[in-house]
């Protein structure tokens, strides 16, 4: 099984044990707990995203922990669906494909890693129930919805973990700089 770090197991484990009825009580989930099962769900993926993103860019190592803390500042919501927008579709946006390209790809279009669509996909409908769970009372949150966000985030997770080629490796560090660029590259004049 692929590697765990302690941000998703930890606030993962946590949107499930909101998700399920505490011992002795009767009846349904309490709709509170359901919708912060699914808030939790979302964060436990930014914050991993987030974690991947600055060991990737600063390194691994303990002593660089202060370093990736205040990197992971830089990073915004805004700018990681945007970003992650650019790579749901089958190919990647042109704004950004020579960017993206593998080192040794050939120009045109060309498909994201299956690994990175399934991030973006799961991003962008976990961010939207987050914010119908956290914003909108009208929207009928249940065990079954904080169920299914749950799942989608621990397979958008294993597939991002398991996907260690050198050429799945190098499209997740382009991919983590044009985060903290907002989705946009600037173009000379």
């Amino acid at each position: 099984m692929p590697r765990r770090h302690f941000y998703d197991l930890a606030l993962l484990d946590i949107a499930s044990e909101l998700s399920r009825r505490p011992a002795g009580q009767r009846g349904t989930l309490s709709t509170a707990r359901a919708r912060r099962s699914v808030s939790t769900a979302y964060y436990a993926l930014f914050h991993f995203i987030l974690e991947e993103a600055t060991r990737s860019l600063l390194g691994t190592h303990h002593d660089l922990l202060s370093r990736r803390r205040t990197l992971a500042r830089a990073f915004s919501h805004a700018g990681i669906k945007k970003t992650l927008e650019k790579i749901k579709g089958a190919t990647v946006d042109p704004s950004v494909q020579d960017f993206l390209r593998p080192r040794h790809g050939s120009a045109g279009s060309f498909a994201p890693p299956p690994f990175a669509r399934e991030m973006a996909n799961t991003f962008a409908q976990v961010q939207v129930k987050r914010h119908e769970a956290d914003y909108d009372l009208n929207t009928p949150i249940g065990p079954a919805d904080a169920s299914i966000v749950i799942g989608r985030a621990l397979l958008a997770v294993a597939q991002w973990q398991a996907a260690m080629s050198n050429d799945d490796r190098d499209f997740k560090h382009a991919l983590f700089v044009l985060m903290l660029l907002k989705g946009e590259l600037r173009r000379e004049a």
